[in-house]
């Protein structure tokens, strides 16, 4: 089965008030079964306004990355990460989409 995963991109705007959401999304991610691929905090953007963080996490599969991401558990998590970051997030599954 294909797996799936969340796309992070963007800025920290506010370090210190981030302490809440990555204590309290990182255990939450580990009992999803997610796996953190890269976690950067000054990535090397070479186009485009991506912003200084990068972070790919992979999930069992995309239905598992979309019901992590949709658990009212995480959507009450965001509430401590928005006001202090600016990112986007996508999830996407492996294999290429865009094949022609």
């Amino acid at each position: 089965m294909a797996k799936g995963y969340w796309s992070v991109s963007g800025a920290i705007t506010n370090p210190e008030g981030m302490g809440a959401y990555i204590s309290a999304a990182e255990p939450y991610l580990a009992n999803c079964g997610a796996r953190f691929l890269c976690r950067d905090l000054q990535t090397d953007v070479r186009e485009g306004n991506a912003g200084h963080l990068t972070v790919i996490i992979e999930f069992e599969s995309l239905a598992a990355a979309k019901a992590a991401y949709e658990a009212p558990e995480y959507q009450e998590m965001l509430q401590l990460r928005q006001p202090h970051s600016n990112v986007s997030l996508s999830i996407l599954e492996e294999g290429d989409r865009a094949a022609h």
